[in-house]
């Protein structure tokens, strides 16, 4: 930890990173994204964004034009306005660096070297410093300067590949896979380098350079080594398991749908007993099942398609068999068991009043995580920030603001 940096907020330890300064000038997902991880578990994040418009994500699923987006990913930081392109805005954004323990940014690559912003320059600056670096393909490689966001992540890693109706095209995910899986691995990125600066290197700084292929092409599991040694793509298998045959996913008469998934013949005895299957010699063991397994998603779906979302929840836990029903947001948002384990929690919001939203993850027994309030107004926190951390008079805010510098 650097000692050094004492956070704005003073007072009591927030979480783990009580003491960490994070620099964000990420910008829609993947950055962001690292920097709120990180703010949950108290550090103090710096949200760098452009004056008059600051992060696009702003803009995304508006209310009253305030970007419900951004309220979530921009939890917990201070947001600030801040033209880097401007001389005085990179003199001031050097000065940020130099009292600051982590930098995120998700530029392209040579965008922070052609701004004088390039790790030559902040580590001399800040030796400490670990920057976190995150764009489409990574900063070196023949690809390294191709334009790229999340989806496309998704299709070069090989995610998109396998995902969907085998005999369908490639799908990809609705939500922003691969900027949250990189953005992910990169937050992880960062704790190791933190805890190899304070524990081991004698602060000594890195750099995290991520591709947002990357988290996702190491979470593809098998599929290299079963290329390499087989010889063997593996396609497509909608909803259910290559290699397991007590998975699915099924229609209800109700119209609902429910998913069920069993990897030991405990489990697998469950599920058939669940649906009065376990006498049935074509499904009753693992390698009878695969040679079976047409007629068994046959059976299935006029059983699944015979009975209520409810009463088929209520038999698979009377079975102790591993099987949810499909939720929906709507679903969620009162459900007991999330709001059990503060999986969503209402969060106050100065646009909005109060505002729900996920809670933190993961749980700690010592140092849980804290949403403390929902992203701010652009530009909030510039007085405090500037003034309190560099010093800045008034008078200064007032000229920095007349040049557009902030």
């Amino acid at each position: 930890m650097n000692t050094a940096n004492t956070p704005l907020q003073g007072g009591l330890a927030q979480g783990v990173f009580d003491g960490i300064r994070v620099l964000d000038i990420g910008h829609v997902v993947a950055g962001p994204f690292v920097a709120s991880v990180m703010a949950d578990f108290g550090a103090e994040v710096i949200k760098i964004e452009k004056p008059g418009t600051g992060d696009p994500l702003r803009w995304i699923y508006p209310k009253d034009q305030v970007g419900l987006f951004y309220k979530m990913q921009a939890r917990n930081k201070q947001s600030i306005t801040l033209d880097l392109k401007h001389p005085e805005g990179k003199a001031l954004f050097l000065d940020l660096v130099a009292r600051s323990d982590v930098l995120v940014e998700n530029f392209r690559p040579g965008v922070m070297e052609r701004l004088g912003l390039g790790w030559d320059v902040l580590s001399e600056i800040n030796p400490r410093l670990v920057m976190c670096r995150l764009s489409g393909f990574g900063q070196t490689g023949p690809y390294a300067g191709r334009r790229a966001y999340g989806r496309i992540g998704e299709a070069f890693a090989g995610f998109a590949h396998i995902t969907g109706d085998p005999n369908g095209p490639p799908s990809h995910s609705q939500m922003s896979v691969g900027d949250t899986v990189a953005g992910t691995w990169a937050a992880m990125g960062v704790m190791m380098a933190l805890y190899w600066r304070d524990a081991q290197a004698g602060g000594a700084g890195q750099v995290i350079d991520i591709g947002l292929y990357e988290g996702l092409f190491r979470q593809i599991e098998q599929q290299v080594i079963v290329y390499d040694q087989l010889g063997k793509a593996l396609e497509r298998t909608g909803s259910n398991h290559r290699n397991v045959p007590y998975t699915g996913l099924f229609k209800t008469r109700d119209g609902g749908y429910y998913s069920f998934s069993a990897v030991t013949e405990r489990s697998a005895r469950d599920i058939l007993a669940a649906m009065s299957l376990a006498q049935d010699d074509r499904f009753n063991t693992f390698e009878r099942c695969m040679q079976h397994r047409d007629e068994f998603a046959t059976a299935v779906t006029g059983w699944m398609g015979a009975r209520s979302l409810h009463e088929i929840d209520e038999l698979f836990q009377h079975h102790d068999a591993p099987g949810t029903p499909v939720k929906s947001i709507a679903d969620l948002m009162d459900d007991p068991h999330i709001q059990a384990r503060e999986m969503m929690i209402s969060v106050p919001d100065k646009d909005l009043g109060t505002v729900r939203m996920q809670g933190v993850v993961p749980k700690l027994s010592r140092t849980p995580g804290k949403v403390r309030h929902a992203g701010q107004v652009l530009g909030e926190s510039n007085g405090h920030v500037y003034k309190d951390l560099l010093g800045c008079t008034d008078a200064r805010l007032q000229e920095l603001r007349r040049k557009g510098v902030i």
